[in-house]
């Protein structure tokens, strides 16, 4: 499945999804008091955190409007 064919909707909701689970990933590898705890915030947050970004990104230049949405004034 592409990423034009789901809605911007969906994409824009997938997108905030793995931004929040990302910064939750951070705010727990903050309060935990462990030599692993700077790897949890640098790769999985921040990796979480770049993967929604870019998703974002992605879906402002794939994602096709339907057929139906006037778009002049």
């Amino acid at each position: 499945m592409k990423i034009g064919m789901l809605g911007m909707g969906r994409v824009l909701r997938i997108a905030s999804a793995l931004i929040v689970l990302g910064l939750v990933v951070e705010i727990i590898s903050l309060a935990w008091l462990h030599p692993l705890a700077f790897a949890l915030f640098m790769f999985v947050g921040v990796s979480l955190m770049g993967l929604g970004i870019l998703i974002y990104l992605a879906s402002l230049v794939l994602v096709v409007s339907p057929p139906g949405e006037n778009r002049g004034g």
